[in-house]
């Protein structure tokens, strides 16, 4: 009798275990509940922060919706080694991309592209996408047709048709097929980066596949060309107009900034507005991306499983300091970006005002979705900034790394390393100049404070400043930390 109880019991119990697998497998396959969530980067290029307030589905769907991160920052103000950070979680000396050329050639060579978010997450089931831009100068040295690891859907920009503009007229790499566009309407590369973003999300979502995908448009990049329907629309704005814009004297600043103020006609505001005008119009139709991916989202039901990142690779100048329409400085124009995120647990209208970067990213991410990443990220994960009121303490970074530019090898670039804090930022460069600004009397960094400082002062700047610029991993969390007493 016992035995018969016993088997009657094991029965129910394997009945139960049974019903509740079903339960969750049909939940499952309507894609109502996943465990594993969806990640989406929109990444723009040289976006700066000026034109956020004219982006309204962004900023309803994203930044209401989730965090806004006030003090967020790229470590190098370039397109390509900011992306090599974004997608590899390390500073610029650590992913050996410090410049824009050589980029991918350095990053391929180098066999970066082995461990990088998209190969973390493929290896954990994740569908994963690029569409648009990947980084300056790819494919070359890899062949046309290469797809880089990790990247189960891939649509690429072409460098070697790059004649200045990738908003017509262009080349992809559409999973190994090249495919020309035209000038057509519908060749407009945001409308077509947002076609195939959509095409992979449905696909995903079809398969029951927790996905990844780097939507990475152009805009508002030059020549900041806006699609035809947005022409009209927001006609002659007035540039904003920051006190550092035409600086009246810049002797004060280092050669390179001097030099390339004085490289051509003066930037005057007519130039300013007529930009200005132009990149707020580029930036209409990636609005019209976010808000089409949101929507689509929300239809397939996986909205509120779906962390979305909306964020720059650098910013731009618009005439401050004199410097026309360039980026690639240590100034806050350059390296002051948006970051904002929305996703499961996030509180809408979340501000966050804490230093974050974009070595962040990655170690996000690998927290979010608990795939094994690599150990070799010098950033930290932001969750427990969007995730607030958890019982755990957090210990946050003093400081940034600010580096651009091979220090070892002859080179035209603009090459610097500099410390940016909450309320100063100082900066070495390669020809031995210096800058120091007190961002809290002057944060339009018009008074470079450097020669007025104490030897101490400077000495005890310098030798932060090297234990930052060749930190690896802990050493950089722990430097990042490490005010000096004669600085606190």
């Amino acid at each position: 009798m016992k035995n018969k109880k016993t088997w009657t019991s094991g029965l129910v119990l394997v009945c139960v275990i049974l019903s509740v697998w079903l339960a969750y497998s049909a939940i499952n396959s309507t894609g109502w509940f996943k465990p594993k969530p969806n990640i989406i980067i929109i990444l723009t290029d040289d976006l700066d922060l000026t034109l956020m307030s004219y982006l309204e589905n962004t900023n309803k769907l994203i930044a209401e919706s989730g965090a806004t991160f006030t003090n967020y920052f790229v470590t190098t103000p370039l397109c390509c080694p900011s992306r090599a950070s974004i997608l590899r979680g390390q500073y610029a000396h650590n992913t050996n991309i410090l410049e824009n050329s050589p980029g991918f050639v350095n990053f391929y060579r180098n066999t970066r592209e082995d461990e990088t978010i998209a190969t973390w997450l493929n290896r954990a089931g994740y569908n994963t996408a690029l569409t648009g831009k990947y980084l300056n100068g790819y494919p070359v040295g890899a062949g046309k047709r290469y797809v880089p690891p990790g990247w189960t859907d891939w649509h690429s920009f072409l460098y070697e048709s790059y004649e200045g503009t990738f908003y017509y007229g262009y080349k992809m790499n559409e999973n190994g097929e090249i495919v020309q566009y035209g000038d057509a309407p519908e060749d407009y590369s945001t409308d077509v980066i947002k076609d195939q973003s959509i095409n992979f999300i449905n696909q995903s979502i079809s398969e029951n596949a927790p996905f990844f995908i780097l939507i990475s448009v152009i805009a508002p990049h030059g020549p900041s060309t806006p699609a035809n329907r947005h022409t009209e629309i927001y006609k002659d704005l007035i540039a904003p107009k920051k006190p550092s814009f035409n600086e009246a004297d810049l002797s004060d600043k280092p050669s390179s900034t001097y030099a390339v103020a004085k490289s051509g006609d003066e930037f005057d505001q007519g130039d300013a507005d007529a930009l200005f005008t132009r990149r707020v119009q580029t930036m209409q139709a990636v609005d019209e991306l976010v808000g089409e991916v949101v929507l689509r989202l929300e239809q397939q039901g996986q909205l509120d499983n779906t962390y979305i990142f909306f964020t720059s690779d650098n910013g731009l100048h618009m005439g401050e300091h004199k410097l026309p329409s360039v980026k690639g400085f240590p100034y806050e124009e350059d390296i002051h970006v948006p970051l904002l995120v929305r996703g499961p647990g996030i509180q809408p209208g979340l501000q966050i005002t804490q230093m974050t970067a974009n070595i962040d990213l990655a170690p996000t991410i690998s927290e979010m979705t608990k795939v094994k990443s690599a150990d070799f990220m010098d950033g930290r994960s932001l969750l427990p900034f969007l995730h607030p009121g958890t019982d755990q303490v957090l210990e946050w970074r003093n400081s940034l790394l600010i580096e651009s530019g091979y220090m070892d090898i002859e080179s035209e670039t603009i090459v610097f390393r500099g410390i940016r804090t909450e309320t100063f930022v100082y900066v070495e460069y390669k020809n031995g100049e210096f800058e120091y600004y007190d961002l809290i009397s002057d944060p339009y960094q018009l008074d470079n404070l450097a020669s007025s400082l104490d030897p101490e002062t400077l000495a005890s700047l310098h030798a932060w400043l090297e234990q930052l610029k060749t930190c690896r991993m802990e050493e950089c969390r722990t430097a990042e930390m490490a005010i000096p007493d004669l600085i606190k």
